[in-house]
């Protein structure tokens, strides 16, 4: 891998660090507050609850050409690419408490228009394109919550699942007999497509507003992280994935994260 890599891997690293304490910090900062006595202003609102939610969802991929097969020689050659779009579902929780901690657990199902790509794999031939979508997303959180006046702060983590396609496409192209060049083909040996139930992390925070006796207006940010996967290109094995490599499958990992911002109406039920 290369200088740039390397330095990108290392800063990615530090932000997931700093993504997984942050939640841990909020709750135990909120924990306090309740032992305090001051968190108790919620616990009327202990329940089952359920809701519909809309907002951005922004997939952020990044593609690691391991050997350097598309930018022939530059091994650890790194891509990174992002794009917004539409996210929905709906959600479905219980508030409870233990002692004087206000704590929830909720499930949550998301679709929508989550999908992002690049053709910068080969910067000078722009012949190959990897792309990342999100058809579905489904996570179980635990978290804890605070209320302030009438806005109620929450902090959560938990587990998220995801059906992710990774892809590749390659398109070749060369001379004709009459010197004119061929139009642009697929080549299904030097692409890929894969798709695959992945597992990974989730946190939020949030805050929630009461809209009438039994409902609520909520503010979400939650990122999602599922980790990195291993594909694979030259799957024949007929070329060389690098100056001076063998001939043999040459490898590509993708690495699928996700950030999103959601507003929710929740309703509490036997209000």
């Amino acid at each position: 891998m290369n200088e740039t890599s390397r330095f990108a891997a290392g800063r990615l690293s530090t932000w997931r660090r700093a993504a997984l304490a942050l939640p841990v910090l909020v709750m135990l900062s909120m924990a306090g507050a309740a032992d305090a006595g001051g968190g108790d202003a919620g616990f009327d609102r202990e329940g089952i609850y359920a809701g519909l939610f809309a907002g951005s969802g922004r997939t952020r991929g990044r593609s690691v050409d391991v050997d350097g097969f598309s930018n022939w020689g530059m091994p650890g050659f790194t891509v990174d690419y992002h794009d917004a779009g539409f996210a929905g579902g709906a959600l479905i929780g219980k508030r409870f408490a233990i002692g004087r901690l206000p704590l929830r657990f909720e499930l949550d199902g998301t679709i929508g228009d989550l999908r992002a790509s690049t053709d910068q794999l080969d910067p000078e031939g722009r012949d190959e394109t990897v792309e990342s979508e999100f058809r579905w997303i489904v996570t179980a959180r635990a978290g804890v919550e605070h209320a302030l006046g009438p806005v109620t702060l929450f902090a959560s983590a938990g587990l998220a699942a995801a059906r992710i396609d990774n892809s590749v496409s390659d398109l070749d192209r060369s001379v004709g007999p009459d010197g004119m060049p061929t139009p642009w083909r697929f080549d299904p040996d030097d692409s890929f497509h894969e798709r695959a139930t992945e597992i990974g992390w989730v946190a939020g925070l949030g805050a929630e507003v009461p809209l009438a006796e039994a409902w609520t207006l909520r503010l979400e940010g939650s990122y999602l992280d599922f980790g990195r996967s291993t594909h694979y290109v030259n799957r024949s094995g007929d070329g060389r994935c690098g100056p001076g490599n063998p001939r043999r499958p040459c490898p590509y990992v993708i690495e699928n994260r996700l950030g999103m911002l959601r507003i929710a109406i929740v309703h509490r039920f036997g209000a």
